[in-house]
């Protein structure tokens, strides 16, 4: 039994990614590649794959997989999924995972050509994300209500809508079964509750564990995450127009405080980039904006704004842990330079939709709380928070464009290296958010569950064990 705090709005794989999704959709469906335990890529339904040139990128399929409706995962299905994720009509809101993806073909039945729209040296990790559904499933247009289809070591059994999530381990995998049989994702939205679970033996898992509740659960995972807490400006908007006025708010922060009071240690301050030491672009000169409000305030006034200005802060509710204590630490640290910031709660389903709203239209947040994951390791993943046309930014600045577009124009991985480095160092003089933590993942668990949580935010059952 694992409990998480929101409940999916689909389970469709394809249309959103959160945690409470993934925990479900991680077992029911599978990619063409995965990350191994140390985030290496590895084959998954794919065999093999090579880059036949540098728009073409080939994988064979391993043979004899099945989706749980008894069709094939082939070529067409390949097909199908790719072209169903990227077309506009679907509407995903996986976006950043398909940057720069145009289609697929099929070459035979266990052979297929991923196309890109030019050089696209993370076609690999792009293909760790998207998941491959069932043709004949997904044009039910059922998911996330009775129909959830795919190739995984775990097949869907029910959906009580705002209670639990049932699955059941499929016979008929094509690979190691799990030794679980079955697992029961069930919807807690008060931590104290989830804790009181875990501690009866109800639960045996407890995602973001608050820091101050580990002390009181029966057994602790922890794990450096792939995700990093910000808070992304509207440049849009006319007070935040000014790269003045975004460095000042970086340095309103104190970010060693909100690490060791709000998170209790259990987080640290990034340096002002979305990467971490050993990701490919990560930038080692740059360190995080330090706390200075005076500093703050004299860019302020500089920038027109002696005497502030009001703002508005969207945060949603139970998705982040420390989500809301965080987001108004920020507004009173903004508060205290004289950025006026009234913080907004949403539930999560309705935060993740208006949230997207574009920058230039008049119900665009001000500031966003959220966490960015970096999956991929790679400073490409950041692409649609960053960029001008990016399906997730309220940001433009053509320097950066120019710097992104550079760095996935290459496959050469020092060039890629050098561009990025450069990007992030524009990204500091012209911020487009609040760089505040890199986050720990805190997990509570039974004394029976054996599981080493992952730094890439991915939950397979199929690695977990109980030992009663």
């Amino acid at each position: 039994m694992v409990a998480v705090a929101t409940e999916p709005s689909t389970l469709d794989p394809q249309l959103v990614n959160d945690r409470s999704s993934r925990i479900v959709t991680d077992n029911v469906f599978e990619t063409l590649l995965v990350r191994d335990g140390s985030a290496q890529i590895q084959p998954k339904l794919a065999d093999s794959y090579e880059r036949v040139d540098d728009t073409t990128w080939r994988f064979v399929l391993h043979p004899g997989v099945t989706f749980h409706d008894g069709s094939p995962l082939d070529a067409d299905a390949v097909v199908f999924s790719i072209e169903r994720i990227i077309d506009p009509e679907f509407d995903t809101q996986r976006t950043s995972y398909t940057e720069g993806i145009a289609g697929a073909k099929k070459v035979d039945d266990r052979t297929v050509d991923i196309l890109t729209d030019g050089k696209n040296p993370v076609l690999p990790a792009e293909m760790t994300s998207i998941p491959m559904v069932s043709p004949a499933s997904a044009q039910q247009q059922s998911f996330g209500h009775e129909v959830v289809v795919g190739t995984g070591p775990y097949t869907f059994k029910s959906w009580q809508r705002g209670r639990e999530i049932q699955l059941e381990r499929h016979d008929g995998y094509w690979a190691e079964k799990p030794s679980i049989p079955a697992f029961t994702v069930r919807v807690v939205p008060d931590a104290q509750t989830a804790l009181s679970a875990l501690q009866a033996g109800e639960v045996d898992l407890v995602f973001d564990l608050f820091p101050e509740q580990s002390a009181l659960a029966p057994q602790v995972k922890e794990v450096q995450a792939s995700d990093f807490s910000y808070v992304a400006f509207n440049t849009y908007k006319k007070e935040l127009s000014d790269p003045r006025v975004r460095r000042a708010m970086n340095l309103a922060v104190d970010k060693e405080s909100l690490a060791k009071t709000i998170y209790q240690g259990h987080a640290s301050p990034n340096q002002a980039q979305h990467l971490a030491k050993g990701m490919l672009g990560f930038s080692p000169g740059l360190a995080p904006f330090p706390y200075d409000p005076e500093q703050a305030k004299r860019l302020l006034a500089e920038a027109g704004y002696p005497d502030g200005f009001d703002l508005e802060l969207h945060v949603p509710i139970g998705r982040y842990s420390k989500g809301e204590e965080s987001a108004d630490f920020v507004a009173a640290a903004l508060d205290a330079v004289g950025v006026h910031t009234k913080v907004v709660k949403h539930d999560w389903n309705d935060y993740r939709t208006l949230g997207r709203v574009k920058g230039t239209e008049q119900d665009a947040f001000d500031l966003k709380y959220g966490w960015n994951s970096n999956e991929w390791f790679d400073a490409a993943r950041i692409k649609s928070h960053i960029t001008c046309e990016g399906a997730s930014s309220k940001f433009c600045n053509k320097s950066v464009d120019q710097l992104v577009d550079a760095g996935a124009n290459t496959f050469d991985q020092a060039d890629r290296q050098r561009d990025y480095e450069q990007m992030w160092a524009t990204l500091h003089d012209d911020p487009y958010s609040i760089y505040l933590l890199q986050q720990h993942y805190i997990f509570g668990t039974s004394k029976r569950l054996v599981w080493d949580p992952r730094p890439d935010d991915a939950y397979f059952v199929s690695t977990m064990k109980l030992t009663s």
